[in-house]
């Protein structure tokens, strides 16, 4: 089936599918099938909320909170030290985590829960769900979800697409499983990365954030399945206490989305 098919009202069947926990595992290559045209993909906030209007871009709020969001883990060889660096601030946050790392640490997980984060779902392996079939893009939310569950992760109630590209074929999807689909205001990683030091990097971030603002970063740099690219996070590392000490003295205080949510209305 085809996204314009989908749309038209073939979906409903895919729906029930989902609901009822039925769709497999995909047969072909995660980007065989798309009718996606060069150039729609939703690289911008612009592009994502019109594609994804109930989307969370940050929350109109008084209080001075700022959500913290990590993505692509859990991974071994950061999520540790991310986790340290939130305990010595005392800060919680929400990881949306990548099916298949999860079931290959689950003990990272538990120490999430034990922390006080909450966790969300980010997929069961990272594909890029504008390129899929509805299908495929029912199998990568439902299978990350259960994925989640067998890892000994609650049920996740928030969704956060890879990459943040969506379109309305993964909104009507997201809605289905009844998630809150969470996007951000700012990333770290496009800042960290791109300037002449880790410093200057995230005072560029900070002078950017206000309350209600949601701070996208990383702990993890690969995917544990086959062909999939490693990314170094070492410079987010180094830029995590900089961060929330910035934040600190701006008076803001860095919280999980839960939390965030509470303080005032979903700014979309």
């Amino acid at each position: 089936m085809d996204r314009r098919g989908f749309l038209r009202g073939a979906g409903a069947c895919v729906l029930c599918a989902v609901g009822a926990g039925v769709i497999g595992r995909r047969t072909a290559p995660p980007h065989a099938s798309s009718d996606l045209r060069a150039g729609e993909r939703t690289s911008t906030a612009k592009l994502r909320a019109e594609a994804q209007p109930d989307g969370v871009f940050g929350v109109k709020t008084k209080q001075p909170l700022v959500g913290l969001t990590f993505d692509d883990g859990p991974d071994p060889d950061y999520t540790p030290t991310v986790q340290d660096i939130l305990a010595r601030f005392d800060v919680k946050a929400t990881f949306f985590l990548i099916g298949v790392n999860a079931t290959a640490n689950g003990r990272l997980i538990a120490a999430h829960l034990a922390a006080g984060h909450t966790i969300g779902n980010h997929t069961l392996d990272h594909a890029e769900l504008e390129l899929l079939t509805p299908e495929q893009v029912a199998t990568e939310i439902d299978g990350g979800e259960r994925a989640l569950i067998s890892a000994g992760a609650p049920r996740p109630r928030l969704f956060r697409p890879p990459k943040g590209f969506t379109d309305e074929v993964v909104g009507v999807f997201a809605d289905a499983g009844r998630y809150r689909t969470i996007f951000w205001t700012e990333c770290v990683e496009r800042f960290v990365d791109r300037s002449p030091s880790v410093a200057e990097g995230v005072q560029a971030v900070l002078e950017r954030l206000h309350p209600g603002s949601i701070v996208l970063a990383h702990d993890g740099g690969r995917v544990d399945a086959p062909n999939r690219r490693v990314v170094d996070r070492t410079k987010t590392m180094e830029a995590l206490p900089l961060l929330l000490d910035g934040l600190r003295k701006m008076g803001l205080r860095a919280v999980d989305i839960d939390t965030l949510l509470r303080s005032g209305e979903p700014n979309r």
